[in-house]
């Protein structure tokens, strides 16, 4: 009968210190907590045991890793297009009467010389430029499944896909993002605007 009550107690004792671990290791466990004002789309930001990694630009580069001597381009015009693939260069030849009015440009993926008819230096959008009608480069090369982010790395900002599109909706800014031709959503920090 002893050894029954000594069993029993080591093993209420057994299951108290496993509820104390329990609850202990579940207020150590990170949680999402909503508050009433919060938007109900959380951008995928990685944490820090995550395997994408950020990094910082070099140089004279902004945050999108575009350097000031760099042109976004297309080897057609866009005028017939709702939205369009552009690509990231340097301009290794000017536009004149004698190339028909088309520069060319050294593709910053490729490293191919490529002629363009429509091209343009660009800067990052502020909150003043988020508006309908607005044409807009944003990175195609990086989304959450649902919202298209800025580039992570110079590397991927050079070789990756980006796309010019105008801004069509803006209802949704509180959430972070707009929408662009065809409905696709662009997180407030992927957009470029044309320097006129």
């Amino acid at each position: 009968m002893d050894t029954r009550k000594g069993f029993s107690s080591l093993l209420v004792l057994k299951l108290m210190v496993l509820l104390i671990v329990a609850v202990v290791m579940a207020g150590c466990a990170p949680r999402l907590v909503i508050s009433p004002g919060m938007p109900d789309l959380v951008v995928n930001v990685p944490s820090s045991g995550s395997s994408q990694t950020y990094a910082a630009p070099q140089g004279n580069a902004d945050a999108h890793f575009v350097q000031p001597d760099d042109y976004f381009f297309n080897e057609e015009s866009l005028e017939d297009y709702r939205w369009v693939y552009v690509k990231l260069g340097k301009l290794s030849t000017a536009p004149s009467p004698e190339t028909k009015n088309q520069a060319q440009f050294l593709n910053t993926s490729t490293g191919k010389q490529e002629w363009a008819k429509w091209w343009a230096k660009t800067r990052i959008a502020t909150k003043n430029d988020l508006v309908l009608g607005t044409e807009v480069i944003c990175f195609d090369s990086n989304n959450n499944g649902e919202v298209y982010l800025p580039p992570v790395s110079n590397q991927s900002a050079r070789t990756d896909s980006w796309f010019l599109a105008r801004i069509t909706d803006t209802s949704e800014l509180f959430k972070g993002y707009v929408l662009v031709t065809d409905g696709y959503k662009v997180h407030m920090n992927n957009l470029r605007v044309i320097i006129k």
